[in-house]
């Protein structure tokens, strides 16, 4: 890989890493309602706010984005990021966060559907799979920063005026926003001068809202958009619950749970992309999802702590690189549609915001049976891998 074509691929890392600043919404829900002192209802309104742009958005930027161009797009994206970023630091109250966070929410959704497709234009024949693993490993670190953050710098900062709001129980983690405003600026600073050849082919006619939804129509793209629906279902059910059952087995730090997952997740993708130089995608989606399962299942059976903290790394490790997967798979196979897919696909991660919806239902009457749903995505998932194993070349 030449000086160049790394430079490129280093500043498509960035937005990944940004990316992973827009999972913040999620983290923030329980630090909210304690500082702001407000219901769990109204708490959750942090997380519906970051979700529901990746539903709204998605769609209609991939079909801008194939006029405009992906560039173009991710800088957008960047841009409304950045703006989130500094309203928690001009003024802080709870409608603050809550547009801070749908600002942050749009651009992670913008970054979502212009960063996935710019990492294959950037990447070598043969290593998009291998790229885009280790992108997600990159974003995973951006969304383990969020927890971070709080646990090492947030709690020790209320000392100081900044840090002091009237009405605000512990606005310590009002320091994640600058440091994630400087952090989307040199972003900025990198893609504006990127010059970056799009791999489509110029007679490709540009996607369309029709172009999207009759995307839909082909059973091995609708398959796998429900497979990222389900598996972003999952993922949000595990971190929401796997603290709870942290809490039943007598660990109070609702934090350290979400940490070991996202750990787990960082060690994931980063090996994920080391084995796709020797291994089919479709092969390593198959291995990956039935580890999963196992960990999943893991979940239900009584035991000490130990098997406990086991199953939620094994988890993370497992599914760090389903979506990953399912989209290169995806995109590889219809290239010429790789703008619908994108759209797609990064709309359905609204899935994340509904899922959890039917987890948290269940787990009101039993928390151990509400691991059943991410169960049940999962395998979702490995029967649509076995299904088009053969349909790959």
């Amino acid at each position: 890989m030449n000086r160049k074509n790394s430079f490129s691929t280093f500043s498509i890392f960035l937005a990944f890493l940004c990316m992973g600043f827009g999972d913040a919404s999620g983290q923030l829900v329980s630090v909210v309602e304690k500082a702001f002192n407000v219901s769990p209802f109204t708490a959750s309104l942090v997380s519906f706010s970051g979700m529901i742009m990746f539903g709204v958005l998605s769609i209609p930027l991939g079909i801008i984005q194939s006029r405009v161009g992906k560039k173009n797009i991710l800088l957008a994206g960047l841009a409304f990021f950045l703006l989130g970023a500094l309203l928690p630091v001009v003024g802080f109250s709870f409608p603050v966060i809550l547009l801070a966070v749908l600002l942050m929410g749009a651009g992670a959704a913008i970054l979502q559907v212009s960063g996935q497709p710019m990492m294959r234009d950037v990447s070598p024949d043969g290593k998009f799979s291998r790229n885009l693993s280790f992108a997600q490993s990159v974003k995973a670190v951006g969304t383990l920063s969020t927890s971070l953050i709080i646990f090492l710098i947030g709690t020790k900062l209320t000392q100081y005026s900044w840090f002091t709001v009237s009405g605000v129980d512990n606005a310590g983690f009002r320091i994640l926003f600058p440091i994630f405003a400087v952090i989307l600026f040199i972003t900025l600073i990198f893609i504006v001068p990127l010059k970056v050849k799009n791999k489509t082919d110029e007679s490709i006619v540009p996607a369309t809202a029709s172009s999207c939804f009759n995307a839909l129509r082909t059973p091995f793209i609708a398959c796998m958009v429900l497979g990222i629906f389900l598996y972003c279902g999952a993922e949000a059910s595990l971190f929401n619950r796997i603290p709870g059952l942290l809490k039943q087995a007598g660990y109070d730090n609702n934090i350290a749970g979400n940490i070991v997952l996202i750990l787990a997740l960082v060690v994931g993708r980063f090996g994920g992309g080391i084995i796709l130089n020797r291994m089919k995608p479709v092969i390593f989606l198959i291995i990956t999802s039935i580890v999963a399962i196992i960990g999943n299942l893991m979940f239900f059976a009584p035991g000490s702590h130990v098997v406990l903290w086991i199953a939620t790394g094994l988890v993370g490790i497992a599914i760090a690189n389903i979506f990953p997967l399912i989209f290169s798979i995806t995109v590889d196979k219809f290239p010429d549609k790789a703008n619908e897919i994108s759209g797609l696909m990064v709309t359905a991660i609204v899935g994340a915001a509904i899922v959890p919806l039917l987890t948290g239902y269940i787990a009101n009457t039993s928390l151990i049976y509400s691991f059943c749903v991410p169960l049940a995505c999962i395998f979702y998932v490995l029967f649509t891998a076995l299904s088009i194993k053969n349909k790959i070349r």
